[in-house]
């Protein structure tokens, strides 16, 4: 038997050392799973304000106009499931983060416009818009250098 190890490299040739690069997939994965439970968080504050433990505005969910009930049913729902497929990492999770997320800031830039009804007391801070867009264009930047490592044969 012999005593040495064998060669994995063969004909390799010899670097002095690799390249230290990001690593793109790992860092959407983290990402991904960092909206997901800011997602499943809205989503769990929806909720609680159709449950009773919450109240918008000091204003029972019942009370809330009907186009607000229907909101907030619609992102306590959408939230949940886009929590779950961005945890989940599946390319559905991010379409519906999107769509929602969307939605709300079309809200958003609604309520200043002059809506008025229910649209007025939906729309949320301009800092929580302002947040959501640099989430969307984080999650942009992040997806196409990951899709550009996976194209080149780098990805684990």
């Amino acid at each position: 038997m012999s005593t040495t190890k064998p060669r994995l490299g063969g004909d390799a040739p010899i670097q002095a050392h690799a390249a230290a690069r990001l690593d793109w997939v790992r860092i959407l994965t983290w990402f991904l799973r960092g909206l997901a439970l800011l997602a499943l968080g809205r989503g769990l504050f929806h909720w609680a304000v159709i449950c009773g433990f919450q109240q918008l505005d000091g204003v029972e969910f019942e009370q809330l106009a009907p186009g607000l009930q229907t909101a907030t049913v619609f992102f306590a729902v959408i939230e949940l499931v886009a929590g779950v497929g961005l945890w989940l990492t599946a390319a559905w999770g991010g379409v519906v983060w999107i769509l929602a997320t969307m939605v709300a800031l079309v809200i958003d830039v609604s309520a200043p416009m002059g809506m008025q009804g229910w649209v007025e007391t939906a729309g949320r801070p301009p800092l929580a818009s302002a947040g959501d867009v640099a989430l969307v264009l984080i999650y942009i930047v992040v997806a196409t250098m990951a899709a550009r490592q996976i194209d080149q044969g780098s990805a684990d």
